[in-house]
């Protein structure tokens, strides 16, 4: 437990979560810490036995709450009151940190990237900490996605090995973030974002942005030019409803691909206004960028830090596919996103 004598990871009006003094995270044995772990990745381990369509090349760990995350953000199956076994569409049951370690010993090289997700929760700073700690020692890259906390933790967590920091802004504007219970204000995230670049290098900072939760395509647009004017990137997921969350507004292909290109586009320096019209329902292209085909493909492919694919996290393997997890399976269906691009008078782009 944390000691009386503590700092506030970030002081928000809601569910401010308390940390040790530094002096208290040193020396501390987390091996035995229980962890959540995606379902796909156990089986990649070896550690269960599942038929996946596509295997993860990240291994995905959830920091462990037995009552889920203090947050209430209503997308998410982590809040309060809801089913803390699940994120999104994947099952993550909750296993030993040493076992989880032991097995990465044993195959190193299965996965490219190692994701370690925090939830809200005392002490979870703490133990994040020590986790990245002996994490780092599989000499594998690794990723880390956090709430605001203060600028010496992120430090902190530099210096201990984290290579990459994910943070889940997910509204895109702040009225969203009111509407959808966010545990922080929205201008704090953004202070966040700012002060997490200054410490992990422009390009290191992956936002995460849900499409489909009551913004414009607009508003989103805005929000993403805005983050990669700071020098972060964008990490897009489509808000999926599952049992025991609200059915929010949610989003459709045509319209989810037009931010994938938008996305892509401000990823190579272009300005997205000027290759499609977003005033338009849908948007329409307004000419070609000057991309290649098999680079405004990768457009649809998960996006997010290097090595992540994220199988089957925001749609079933059935379709329609928003993110595909591998270029095998976008090759395969690239008729279908060819058909899905045509809304937006974008289907040869792909030509």
């Amino acid at each position: 437990m944390c000691g009386p004598s503590s700092l506030y990871v970030y002081s928000g009006p809601r569910n401010p979560v308390k940390r040790r003094r530094g002096s208290e995270l040193h020396g501390r044995d987390c091996g035995g810490t229980q962890v959540r772990v995606s379902i796909g990745s156990l089986a990649r381990l070896g550690m269960t036995k599942i038929r996946a369509a596509e295997e993860p090349t990240t291994l995905y760990m959830l920091q462990y709450s037995p009552g889920g995350c203090l947050g209430s953000c209503l997308f998410c199956s982590q809040a309060r009151g809801s089913s803390p076994e699940r994120l999104s569409r994947i099952t993550w049951p909750h296993v030993s940190l040493g076992e989880v370690l032991n097995k990465l010993r044993e195959s190193p090289r299965v996965f490219k990237r190692l994701c370690f997700q925090t939830v809200l929760k005392p002490c979870f700073v703490e133990e994040t900490l020590c986790i990245t700690r002996l994490l780092a020692e599989t000499g594998l890259p690794i990723s880390v996605a956090i709430t605001p906390v203060h600028h010496r933790i992120l430090e902190e967590l530099h210096a201990t090995g984290v290579e990459r920091l994910g943070v889940g802004l997910d509204a895109a504007t702040p009225s969203v973030a009111a509407r959808v219970a966010k545990p922080y204000p929205w201008r704090i995230y953004m202070k966040f974002i700012g002060e997490a670049v200054e410490v992990f290098g422009e390009g290191r900072v992956h936002v995460h942005l849900v499409a489909g939760l009551g913004e414009t395509l607009r508003d989103m647009l805005g929000t993403m030019k805005r983050l990669y004017a700071m020098g972060a990137k964008v990490a897009l997921f489509r808000y999926t409803p599952v049992p025991g969350l609200p059915r929010l507004p949610g989003i459709g292909v045509a319209e989810y691909r037009a931010l994938q290109l938008a996305r892509l586009l401000l990823e190579h320096g272009l300005d997205p206004e000027d290759y499609l019209d977003f005033t338009a329902s849908p948007p329409r292209a307004l000419w070609r960028p000057p991309l290649p085909p098999g680079v405004v493909a990768r457009a649809f492919l998960t996006s997010g830090c290097p090595g992540c694919n994220r199988p089957f996290y925001n749609e079933s393997p059935r379709g329609p596919i928003y993110n595909y997890p591998s270029l095998r399976m976008l090759s395969s269906q690239l008729e279908v996103v060819k058909r899905q691009l045509e809304e937006l008078g974008a289907g040869d782009w792909l030509q």
